[in-house]
């Protein structure tokens, strides 16, 4: 029976002989792995490029193919008075022209070459007592003629006139440049609000109608709200009460003359924790003579329409309650001027606002 130690040198010599085989097993799967991928990789890859070689598009071969040219010969009358002969020359690929020189009249031959299958025709007729014409031959072509070949001379006279092709040419478009003595104004955007700390620098700023402070564009804007304002000679203003109470940190606005809004002076009250923006217009009053009422006025100036109306303390106020969770309101305060109210709250808390709210008239001077 095998003690202790006998046990242990045992149980090492097989663990050792087992760490031996693992050791084994990975050095051969580390050596034979690459390779067997590296030949499926070429495998692959030698496929791939055979099925793309082997299926390449068949280009077929083109015959060689020589197209007989056609030759169409000039006519030319065959009786002559002054024992002239009239001159034509032609090539197969295109017509040429011919210059007259003031020489004596003579014939050339025309040579017919067999094995080119290429035939030109030269015919010169000159007269002594004639003067150069202004055509000019632009090219003349021979084929050059075999050694085995005899020229075949041809006395009869080409009875045809050649073919003159005429290519239209469109003339250039020349289009002047666009000139003008007007200014033309850049386009910028609308005059903006001008805001003041309080009543009284509002009051200063209409008073004073200074606008040279301002872009060109602008003063024409703001010297005409100044002088609306001035006109009238008044502003109106929130009264502050106990539950409405104007919020100066806000500020004063006044708003310019613009597309869907008129002149007007613009503030923020509080009324039970919640704000709200009123603004007082001064009213066009060509439009006010043609409407009915400050909800047909709104429609038409502010392109806002009317969802609802009541009234409030003997005045018809319109309201607009939209989707997106604002309420407006609108109602005329005399024949010249209106306000509108903006917020964020319910149809029922924007009517007991208005029920609230008092305002007065502050005078310019």
């Amino acid at each position: 029976m095998k003690n202790h130690n006998e046990m242990y040198q045992s149980l090492l010599s097989r663990y050792n002989e087992y760490e031996e085989k693992k050791k084994k097993r990975i050095r051969t799967i580390r050596r034979t792995v690459p390779v067997l991928a590296c030949f499926c990789l070429t495998v692959a890859l030698g496929v791939g490029y055979w099925d793309h070689f082997r299926n390449l598009p068949n280009i077929p071969v083109q015959p060689n193919i020589i197209e007989e040219p056609t030759i169409e010969t000039p006519d030319t009358t065959t009786a002559s008075t002054d024992a002239n002969t009239t001159v034509s020359s032609e090539t197969p690929s295109e017509p040429a022209s011919t210059t007259v020189p003031t020489t004596n009249s003579e014939t050339e031959r025309m040579t017919t070459t067999t094995g080119n299958q290429t035939q030109t025709v030269t015919t010169v007729v000159t007269d002594a007592t004639e003067a150069p014409t202004t055509e000019q031959a632009a090219e003349q072509t021979e084929a050059p003629t075999p050694t085995d070949t005899e020229p075949v001379t041809d006395p009869q006279l080409v009875t045809e006139p050649p073919v003159v092709t005429t290519v239209e040419t469109q003339a250039p478009i020349v289009t002047e440049p666009i000139t003008t003595t007007e200014w033309i104004r850049p386009v910028a955007p609308p005059a903006q609000p001008i805001l003041f700390t309080d009543i009284s620098s509002a009051i200063d700023a209409i008073n004073t109608s200074d606008v040279s402070s301002y872009s060109e564009q602008e003063q024409e804007v703001y010297l005409s709200m100044f002088d609306r304002i001035n006109s009238d000679g008044i502003l109106y203003q929130v009264n502050n009460t106990d539950t409405v109470s104007l919020i100066e940190d806000r500020g004063i606005a006044l708003f310019p003359y613009a597309a869907y809004e008129d002149v007007g002076v613009g503030c923020y009250v509080r009324y039970k924790d919640i704000n709200y923006h009123i603004t007082f217009y001064y009213a066009d009053c060509d439009l006010t003579a043609q409407t009915n009422g400050i909800a047909e006025y709104l429609q038409i100036r502010m392109g806002r329409r009317c969802d609802k109306e009541i009234n409030v303390s003997d005045t018809t106020v319109s309201l607009f309650l939209p989707d997106n969770g604002q309420t407006y309101a609108g109602a005329f305060i005399d024949q010249d001027h209106y306000f509108t109210v903006n917020t964020v709250v319910s149809e029922e808390e924007l009517i007991e606002f208005i029920e609230a709210l008092s305002f007065e008239t502050l005078s310019l001077s």
